[in-house]
């Protein structure tokens, strides 16, 4: 297994050939006031798993910690990979999860921790900072 990348964006659109589309990909935030809720974040991953690691079930969850370094959530779920197709080697996996009506507390830096079957594979990371008032 291997995560080719993690990212947070506005949106992912998956096409019909199931190729995604990131759209407005962002690690920074100003914001007017704190605290405030943003109507949408999506953390987007792609996974590459062997064809060894094919017809399994793996959990993926994303651990989101505030600044503060407290756990906000941990959602999830499991993955059933396809059983192994003849001359495929290996299978990527995109992982799209939405979050609506994010609420954010406080400035600093919150973590988006990609955890791989209870293991730590990749992070993600949204810097919040309040805007001065002209």
């Amino acid at each position: 297994m291997h995560v080719q990348y993690v990212a947070l964006c506005d949106q992912v659109i998956l096409a019909a050939d199931g190729r995604p589309s990131l759209i407005g990909v962002f690690n920074d935030l100003s914001v007017s006031q704190i605290p405030t809720t943003m109507p949408r974040i999506t953390f987007a991953a792609r996974i590459l798993f062997t064809n060894e690691e094919l017809g399994k079930t793996r959990r993926v969850e994303v651990l989101i910690t505030g600044p503060d370094g407290k756990e906000i959530g941990r959602p999830g779920g499991d993955l059933q990979l396809p059983a192994p197709q003849g001359g495929i080697d290996t299978l990527a996996v995109d992982v799209p999860l939405q979050f609506d009506f994010f609420e954010l507390q406080a400035t600093g830096r919150y973590t988006f921790l990609l955890h791989v079957d209870g293991a730590p594979s990749a992070a993600a990371q949204l810097a919040v900072r309040q805007a001065a008032v002209a």
